[in-house]
């Protein structure tokens, strides 16, 4: 009953918020939203677009930016690209066209039914019918994987208990499927090593994720981490509990779903290129390989916690007393969930780390395969932001802080993997629990 009230009040509050009207997120909203245009009217945007009309009388004459006005009035003659402070190319382009085109069958069926007042809203009801998506998700796959009361309750609203996740089922951002992405792929591979059955499972849910952004597949790289790990340690004489045999070939199946379509659509990019990396990527060029290192060493000291506040959700300045009591009162609890979950992660992956070291040859070295994967996400987490800062100043040329969003991908399987850790201590778990109600139920109630 209670985790009912809590996912209605969160599919409410999110609905309700996205179709307010609300002025553009500073969260690239802007960018999404002209890529949503470009596919209503059957186009795609490259490297070197212009931004819309479309978009450009949204920012000055509807519903406006977060960042302030375009810097030519609605009614101005001059009125066009160049007025946004944005600037006038797009980035839309380095995303894939999937998380769009599926949009635009959102949009036919509202408008079949009913006549919306805005398309930016229409957008961003879409927005919140994913982030449903992702919490049902969640819901299905930690009853699938065992979880129940307090265990289930965790499961199901831990993956999103934070402003800074649930924002994106208010705007218009492809980052609003990161949740439920992530949910399939921590699903299918705990269930994979779990039982050694449906690797297929695995690679299917990484195929969709991969279909829809490049971040939403960094869960995956847990798996394969996790297979390398386990080959090589085989090779030194150590055995797998349970059923769950890794095989290269698996790695490789799984390699292969994440990168092809990377390197295949960056050659579809530069084939329809009108400007260069450098000139489109100017404000933020790269200085120098001593500021790439020292920026890759800073990534690798932080956490990049899917778990962050956002005072972009934008709630609680205007609202009723007890909206901006709620607001406030659940600001803070992202960082409890940060807190618990990587210290539970990190103390069980300093055990296994120690228990292999430790072993000796003539004793028993048997390979968990839960534990193995707790260690390796926790790697993962911490690494994939070196790896990712250090990718795009090779690639791109540019320099750029790595950002705590693209970490939401990570939430579901971190958050299976405690309740996992922890299974023989209900305090926590029910700790875990009121966390996430408190986070959810709020955050719910205060947009609604």
């Amino acid at each position: 009953m209670l985790l009912a009230l809590v996912l209605g009040a969160l599919a409410i509050g999110l609905f309700v918020r996205a179709g307010e009207g609300m002025p553009m997120s500073a969260i690239d909203e802007h960018v999404h939203l002209d890529t949503h245009v470009r596919v209503h009217d059957g186009e795609y945007p490259h490297r070197g677009s212009l931004m819309t009309m479309d978009l450009v009388r949204e920012w000055a004459c509807g519903v406006g930016h977060e960042a302030g006005a375009a810097m030519a009035p609605c009614d101005h003659p001059d009125l066009g690209p160049v007025s946004l402070p944005s600037g006038v190319h797009t980035t839309g382009y380095i995303h894939y066209p999937t998380y769009f085109v599926v949009g635009e069958a959102y949009r036919a069926v509202e408008e079949s039914v009913a006549d919306p007042d805005s398309w930016v809203d229409t957008y961003r009801r879409y927005a919140a019918l994913v982030t449903v998506a992702g919490l049902l998700a969640c819901l299905a796959a930690a009853w699938a994987l065992g979880l129940r009361g307090a265990g289930l309750v965790a499961g199901t609203l831990l993956p999103s208990a934070s402003a800074g996740i649930l924002l994106y089922g208010t705007i218009a951002n492809p980052q609003a499927a990161a949740v439920l992405a992530g949910a399939l792929i921590g699903w299918a591979g705990i269930r994979w090593m779990r039982t050694g059955r449906g690797f297929w499972w695995l690679a299917a849910a990484t195929v969709l994720a991969s279909a829809v952004a490049v971040t939403h597949t960094l869960p995956a790289g847990a798996f394969m981490l996790a297979i390398i790990v386990a080959l090589l340690l085989q090779r030194a004489g150590w055995s797998v509990a349970g059923d769950w045999r890794p095989r290269w070939w698996q790695l490789g199946v799984l390699t292969l779903v994440v990168v092809a379509p990377v390197l295949a659509y960056g050659r579809w990019i530069s084939s329809r290129a009108t400007i260069s990396n450098a000139e489109l990527y100017s404000f933020v060029a790269l200085d120098s390989w001593r500021t790439v290192a020292s920026g890759a060493l800073e990534e690798l000291f932080s956490i990049h916690s899917p778990w962050y506040v956002t005072g972009s959700l934008g709630i609680g300045e205007d609202g009723l007393l007890v909206q901006r009591f709620l607001r406030a009162s659940v600001n803070g609890l992202p960082l409890w969930v940060t807190i618990a979950v990587f210290a539970v992660l990190a103390v069980a992956s300093v055990r296994v780390v120690k228990r292999v070291a430790a072993t000796r040859a003539e004793e028993p070295r048997v390979l968990q395969p839960m534990q193995l994967l707790t260690a390796c996400t926790l790697a993962g987490v911490l690494v994939y932001p070196v790896l990712l800062r250090t990718s795009n100043a090779l690639n791109v040329g540019f320099d750029f802080p790595v950002v705590a969003r693209y970490s939401i991908g990570f939430a579901p399987l971190l958050a299976w993997l405690v309740l996992v850790a922890v299974q023989d201590r209900p305090l926590l778990t029910r700790g875990l629990a009121v966390l996430a109600t408190a986070t959810c139920l709020g955050l719910g109630l205060a947009t609604w």
